[in-house]
């Protein structure tokens, strides 16, 4: 993803730094059809608590659907 530097922030609760997705790019062999598959990234993600890095690779839920139990 390249992104464009919108703004940063530091208070009380830690830093961020918010962007604007410009572009997006994904080797052919992620894709299926139009569209990533996220499960063939083999994306990382860092937790900053633990100052931990950890695969992403599995889904274990739908957005915008599974909050909706929640509420009930």
């Amino acid at each position: 993803m390249e992104c464009e530097f919108i703004e940063y922030q530091d208070d009380e609760y830690g830093c961020e730094v918010i962007g604007k997705v410009v572009k997006v790019t994904a080797d052919e062999n992620v894709m299926n059809g139009e569209n990533v598959d996220v499960e063939l990234v083999n994306a990382i993600a860092f937790d900053p608590y633990t100052h931990g890095y950890y695969k992403v690779t599995e889904r274990v839920g739908n957005a915008f659907k599974d909050g909706l139990q929640l509420k009930k």
